[in-house]
This record gives structure tokens, C-alpha cells and sequence, in this order.
């Protein structure tokens, strides 16, 4: 049982971290030992209240910790998660895993009762994508675009 849950604790960090500002911000975080939201926010081309919200991600799912010091909130790797991923990556890097266990062993396996659940329910990850923005140039290349094609469009009536 334990490895069936440290499994869908490893699938919900990889899941978690399947956004490349999330990765960004691990590197980050991740070479300087911690660091604050407003350290961050400069290596970015993003929102306070976006990078708020990867960060509660991140935090939510035991990927980052944080302390508190005053009024600034320090946020840190959280090793033993990462730990397992690094594990798993490792494992398959090496080719040193052990096999899954058969179907016959997993159906053999009873359910775990309700009192013997994890204290946190696994929550589903909302992951909203990114916009991406444009410059001023791009824009007006847009609105180029735009007026030459309804000209071409006019020629052909």
C-alpha cells in the first residue's frame, strides 16, 4: 500500500510540475536555498497575482515550503518530496526499478477503510494556461495582417 501511495504522491508532483514557470521557479528557488515572491518576480514576465498562484501550487502540494520571517514569506525546496521524483528519475535513468506488481497481486489487495486514509485528501490540480503576451510590434504586424487581408478579400468580390 505504501508504495501505491507514494506512486500518486510522485504522479501529483510530475503533474505539478509540468508547467514550465512552475520548473522555472524550482530552478530558482532551488539554487539559492530560498528566496521570497519578491526576489522572483523580476526573472519573470508575469503578474504578482500570477506567480502568487504558482507559487499556492507549488506550496499546496508539498513540492515548496515556506517560513515566515516579519512580513516576508521565504519560500524553500521542499527536500523529501522532491526526493522521491528524484528517486523515481534516478531509477529509470539506471534501469535499477522493480517491476510493478502483477494485476492478480492488486486485486488482491483490500481497500483501505475510511479511518485509514491519508489526513489530506489528494486535490485536483487547476493548472489555467499561461498568456502569453505581446509586444507592440507584434501587434501592429497582427493589425497589418488583418487590414490586408479584408483589402484582398474586397478585390475579390
Amino acid at each position: 500500500m505504501a508504495a501505491r501511495s507514494t506512486d500518486n504522491e510522485i504522479s501529483r508532483v510530475l503533474s505539478v510540475l509540468s508547467e514550465p514557470t512552475r520548473i522555472r521557479i524550482i530552478r530558482l528557488i532551488s539554487g539559492s536555498g530560498e528566496l521570497r515572491s519578491c526576489d522572483l518576480l523580476p526573472e519573470f514576465e508575469i503578474t504578482q497575482p500570477t506567480l502568487s498562484h504558482h507559487l499556492n501550487i507549488l506550496l499546496e502540494n508539498d513540492v515548496l515550503t515556506s517560513r515566515k520571517e516579519g512580513r516576508c514569506v521565504y519560500f524553500s525546496i521542499n527536500k523529501g518530496t522532491m526526493s522521491l521524483v528524484a528517486d523515481l528519475m534516478a531509477g529509470i535513468a539506471n534501469g535499477s526499478l522493480s517491476k510493478p506488481a502483477s494485476k492478480k497481486a492488486a486485486v488482491s489487495v483490500k481497500p483501505a477503510k475510511k479511518e485509514e486514509k491519508a489526513d489530506k485528501p489528494e486535490k485536483p490540480v487547476k493548472v489555467k494556461p499561461e498568456k502569453v503576451k505581446k509586444d507592440k510590434k507584434d501587434k501592429d504586424k497582427d493589425k497589418k495582417k488583418k487590414k490586408k487581408d479584408k483589402k484582398d478579400k474586397k478585390k475579390k468580390k
